[in-house]
């Protein structure tokens, strides 16, 4: 099993014409975000706190999913 943290996943999806594409790209440009978290609630906090503009956080959680499947595999 991988030992990424989220962030680390999230990159590979940046660029992508997707949803998760899209929240990627915030993600990484925002400075603030909890780079070294894998914490699924953790980073849920920080983006409802910090929210991304026209960006529901039902993207996160489809992102949030499969990151724990790439984690898997």
């Amino acid at each position: 099993m991988k030992n990424y943290s989220f962030y680390q996943y999230i990159k590979t999806r940046r660029g992508e014409a997707s949803p998760i594409g899209r929240l990627a790209s915030f993600i990484v440009e925002d400075s603030m975000f909890p780079k070294y978290s894998d914490d699924y609630l953790e980073i849920s906090e920080y983006l409802e706190e910090n929210p991304y503009r026209d960006m529901p956080l039902s993207y996160y959680d489809s992102a949030f999913d499969d990151y724990q499947n790439w984690l898997s595999h």
